[in-house]
């Protein structure tokens, strides 16, 4: 059975949502002819009612948010809607079904049946960041959830453990030289890692994780 949480009665906090780290949702909006659109994006959290997200300026996301000052940011484990709102002629006719949304509770905008949690929102502020991009501030207005525990996705976490499964091997590869090229290039990937790590998820556990990691990976190789 669906819970629902009033955003004055619960923080973002609660839903284990951490600030300045970049969480990958669905973004659902209204589009001017009243269907739906739905859009891979991602949320930072700003604090426990607010929360924004950079957007192309060329999207039909941010014009539908300027038009409509609403939306609803959807989270969902569901690949094949990520893959299919990603690209729309995939779909019948080239456009996202509309038996993906059912009503929101407290916007115009519909939210995704198959989101485990549903953040609507309304636009607070569009700040131009520069030709390519605007960030939207929103105000989350209301709450709806599957689970008192939601996982929302970051990539940090992903890389992050990507990075610590390299590190066993590489920690077992540097006495080995037949394994340089191999170390080699697993170590690579880890920097790159930590570069994307260092973008989504800024100071966060992750970032000292990684960064510790590195440190341990200098120690391991003979020749560092």
């Amino acid at each position: 059975m669906t819970v629902r949480f009033q955003a004055d009665l619960e923080k973002l906090s609660s839903f284990n949502f951490k600030k300045n780290v970049i969480y990958e949702s669905i973004a659902s909006t209204l589009n001017s002819n009243h269907t739906s659109n739905a859009a891979p994006m991602g949320i930072t959290i700003q604090d426990e009612k607010h929360l924004s997200l950079t957007i192309f300026n060329t999207s039909k996301t941010l014009q539908n948010l300027k038009t409509t000052q609403c939306g609803v940011i959807n989270f969902t484990d569901d690949i094949e809607v990520f893959y299919r709102s990603v690209f729309k002629k995939t779909n019948p006719e080239g456009k996202v079904p509309s038996e993906w949304f059912i009503q929101a509770d407290s916007v115009a905008a519909k939210k995704l049946r198959a989101a485990y949690t549903a953040l609507e929102v309304l636009t607070v502020d569009f700040k131009p960041l520069n030709d390519e991009k605007t960030k939207v501030l929103c105000r989350v207005t209301h709450i709806t959830s599957e689970t008192n525990y939601p996982q929302p996705y970051s990539r940090a976490l992903a890389l992050t453990l990507e990075a610590l499964i390299h590190a066993t091997r590489i920690e077992a590869y540097c006495a080995n030289p037949q394994k340089q090229a191999e170390t080699d290039k697993l170590i690579k990937q880890i920097c790159d890692y930590a570069q994307t790590v260092n973008r989504v998820a800024p100071s966060s556990i992750y970032t000292t994780v990684i960064a510790d990691l590195q440190k341990q990976i200098a120690l391991w190789r003979p020749n560092s």
